[in-house]
């Protein structure tokens, strides 16, 4: 091989790895942000909520549901975190006027949606409930339920798909401008 082909292949290298490493943005984003709402769940919850008395107590969704209610009605964050059984205390607005409705769905990743209804503003909320470690818990709407429920896809593949749309404008508008730089070249222009 000649130097010359040497150097060109090393100058068709570098662009094709930025490329490569511009349509992978999307890809590492997403492969972080599992990866910390993965480790997160290893330490999410108390364990002390975990114990036979709750695995009694929160044996199946139902119970879970109905003490979310007085939960938010009452604006009891001990409840709450009762329910949620993590770690990390949440603080609860008090809903007098909220009330469960009704069981809305089980999605395919074991999550039980209930929608509760607030009476005085006829807002619509819907929590989602899990079995976790031999209990059922109330699931808050972070970065961990959103990977562990497959919905951070309704929000990362909308993205993903713009930042390459964008790219393969971008790309085509370079190939264009070379294409005419090299025309006008060859007529002398």
């Amino acid at each position: 091989m000649t130097v010359q082909m040497k150097n060109e292949q090393k100058s068709i290298i570098k662009p094709v790895l930025k490329v490569l490493l511009l349509i992978a943005v999307p890809l590492v984003i997403a492969g972080a942000l599992w990866l910390g709402s993965y480790i997160h769940g290893l330490i999410r919850f108390d364990e002390a909520y975990f114990n036979a008395e709750y695995q009694e107590e929160y044996s199946s969704p139902g119970p879970v549901a109905i003490a979310l209610e007085t939960a938010i009605k009452h604006g009891d964050t001990r409840l709450y975190s009762e329910l949620t059984g993590l770690k990390r205390e949440i603080m609860l607005e008090s809903r007098p006027k909220m009330a469960y409705m009704l069981l809305v769905e089980v999605d395919e990743s074991g999550y039980f949606h209930y929608l509760y209804f607030d009476f005085d503003t006829f807002h619509r909320q819907t929590h989602y409930i899990k079995e976790v470690n031999q209990r059922w818990v109330v699931a808050p709407e972070d970065v961990y339920f959103y990977f562990d429920s497959g919905q951070w896809l309704r929000t990362f593949m909308p993205l993903a798909m713009t930042w390459w749309a964008i790219l393969i404008v971008i790309g085509l508008l370079k190939g264009l401008s070379y294409l005419g730089a090299r025309t006008r070249t060859a007529y002398g222009y």
